[in-house]
């Protein structure tokens, strides 16, 4: 029976394992990410032995010195340690000064293994091998005078494994499509005996003339399943048995801010790492924060019993103002602060409740998002005119639930059954509307990036569970087995590399985040990393860290840190010191009976970067976490 031809999967899952077996684990999975994301469904992989690349690497150079130790016309011919593989010097001895028993492999040295049946006897007090090759003495001891040597070549064939063609071998500048071991052995001209060690090798010492036209011995029969050095995780690709996830806790500030309210919304000052805002429904608070001395706290909006809602809060892109949205009475007003907490200005008022404020990337643009319960209406605010009222809003039928700028010139919003596409110039008006498929359903989250010079919005329905890429007609539905909590767009992407990649996190209410590698010009929505967040522990906010080094995602009292590129486990994590914070504050805990039980509504947890990214702002219940990530 043929041996299939050899593929580029065959060599990648051989190096794949040796990385696993020697150590280095964070290679493999680099390998694995960028050639086959589960390998062990590869249909040959329960039949690799251990060590496998290693052994076979130690016969290839056996026969490498086979061949080359006779001519075309299969006169014998001195090989010399200038014909050796790897050249004519040794290995230097301080690489694999670890001694090994009998039997054992060299792993993770430099030192390729021999099997114990396939060595050839050195003399006693001296060395056989150098540098992978018998020494000339041993060889010349091995080999007796060679006789006719018939040289054969395989046909040419199609591919017979795999979706790759078939990986030529090349040997001493002759190119084979297949080096057959049987055929090898059929066609020494050796007088000697053959066996088979426990590994499968043959021995080439003694081959008998008579044997030269019989069958080789039939193989050992299919090897039990390997045991492996990885184990498959949460992530989609492998990962190493970690580390301990770094504690941030003795680099934590925690601050009461709330009283018996929740944080909702936590936001740093552009550029300055030293002043954050903790906003709840009642209250919003600016702490400026200092390495050798307390807090200092600014009370903005306070809870004065008068049913004042904070309803929205956003810092201006150069940190001079501080934009907060409140609403009694049925009307909804903004007052803008400075980084001192002084009121400086107060917008016109609007009739209805204020639940959005977004502000351009850059410049004075400011959009107000005012929305009831029958319509929403997008006003433009230009800082820097500051007219007496607002122009004339874009009306929208319905609820617009999250609005998101694309440049300076452009937003989208999102609401029921419906992504808006907006211009905006002296005002904000409709350019472009998507109808999802299914009108009833709402499109809670959206966020907006340019890919190359395409315009890209991500939307995604939290109860449903599904994304959305309105501007190029993609859909993934059960993106999640809960509900979605949050989505982000990875910052900073790479260009060049990825014209047609956006890279999008989503976390849920089923302990996860899972990052998306959404190929636009395939259409196709493919997950790069699944994250747990451990059992019963909802993910509740997430974000990526302004270089996209870094994602961070909250629980109930839990904050935890992954590499973003890697994923697999947190590099850094922090729990909330136990207390009675939540029996006390009556905070719904999520969860109830699993994914499958009745459920209550999640709590409230905000994350926030600095600009540095070097410190995360963690909201939860009634106090403020000041994560120090500098260390």
């Amino acid at each position: 029976m043929a041996h299939p031809d050899l593929t580029s999967h065959h060599v990648n899952y051989l190096i794949w394992r040796y990385l696993q077996e020697s150590g280095h684990g964070e290679a493999a999975i680099q390998l694995q990410r960028a050639w086959n994301h589960d390998p062990q469904s590869l249909p040959f992989a329960p039949y690799i032995k251990t060590h496998a690349l290693v052994s076979l690497v130690q016969k290839g150079l056996q026969y490498y010195e086979l061949e080359h130790s006779i001519d075309r016309e299969g006169n014998a011919t001195s090989f010399t340690p200038s014909s050796y593989f790897f050249g004519p010097a040794p290995l230097e001895q301080e690489t694999s000064k670890v001694q090994h028993g009998p039997g054992e492999v060299a792993v993770g040295t430099d030192q390729a293994p021999v099997s114990p049946a396939s060595k050839v006897v050195a003399r006693e007090g001296g060395d056989s091998v150098t540098n992978g090759h018998l020494t000339a003495e041993a060889a010349a001891a091995a080999q007796p005078t060679p006789t006719n040597v018939k040289k054969t070549r395989k046909s040419d064939r199609s591919e017979a494994n795999g979706d790759e063609g078939p990986m030529e071998v090349d040997s001493n500048g002759v190119t084979h499509p297949e080096v057959k071991a049987a055929a090898a052995v059929e066609n020494l001209p050796f007088t000697a005996e053959v066996t088979v060690d426990g590994d499968g090798d043959v021995s080439m010492v003694g081959i008998r003339p008579e044997l030269q036209d019989q069958e080789p011995p039939a193989p050992p029969p299919p090897p039990p399943p390997p045991t492996f050095t990885l184990t498959t995780g949460h992530s989609v690709g492998v990962q190493i048995t970690p580390a301990k996830a770094a504690d941030l806790g003795p680099d934590t500030a925690l601050l009461e801010v709330a009283g018996a309210d929740h944080v909702t919304r936590t936001l740093w000052r552009p550029n300055d790492p030293t002043v954050v805002v903790a906003a709840g429904d009642s209250f919003c608070t600016l702490w400026r924060l200092s390495s050798t001395a307390p807090p200092v706290q600014e009370k903005l909006i306070e809870n004065n019993g008068d049913r004042t809602c904070v309803s929205a809060v956003s810092w201006e892109p150069n940190g001079h103002k501080l934009a907060v949205a409140t609403y009694n009475d049925m009307r909804g007003s903004i007052t803008m602060y400075d980084v001192f907490g002084n009121a400086v200005d107060l917008l016109p008022e609007v009739p209805r409740m204020i639940t959005g404020l977004h502000w351009a990337d850059s410049g004075s643009k400011l959009i107000v998002v005012a929305s009831d319960s029958r319509i929403s209406e997008l006003a433009l605010w230009d800082d820097s005119l500051r007219p007496d009222e607002f122009p004339s809003p874009q009306v929208i039928d319905g609820t617009v639930l999250d609005l998101c700028w694309l440049g300076s010139s452009q937003v989208y919003a999102c609401g029921p059954g419906t992504v808006y596409q907006c211009d905006v110039d002296s005002s904000v008006h409709i350019s472009k509307t998507f109808a999802s498929s299914n009108p009833e359903r709402v499109w809670s989250f959206i966020r907006c990036a340019s890919v190359g010079s395409s315009p890209v919005a991500v939307a995604a329905s939290s109860a449903s569970a599904a994304l959305w890429v309105p501007t190029h007609d993609l859909h993934l539905e059960n993106a999640h087995e809960g509900e979605i909590t949050a989505i982000e767009i990875k910052p900073n992407r790479e260009q060049s590399s990825d014209a047609q990649n956006l890279f999008v996190a989503s976390s849920s209410t089923d302990d996860t985040v899972k990052v998306w590698q959404i190929n636009l010009e395939s259409k196709h929505f493919d997950c790069i990393h699944q994250l747990s967040l451990g059992p019963s522990s909802p993910a509740l906010a997430a974000s990526f860290s302004p270089d996209s080094y870094a994602l961070a995602a909250a629980s109930k009292d839990n904050l935890f840190i992954w590499n973003a590129q890697r994923g697999g486990t947190p590099m850094a994590a922090w729990k909330a010191p136990a207390s009675e914070e939540r029996k006390r504050n009556h905070e719904p805990s999520g969860l109830v009976n699993g994914h499958n039980g009745t459920t209550e509504p999640a709590p409230d947890r905000s994350l926030a970067w600095d600009t540095d990214g070097k410190r995360l702002a963690f909201g939860f219940g009634n106090q403020l976490a000041i994560v120090n990530l500098q260390r």
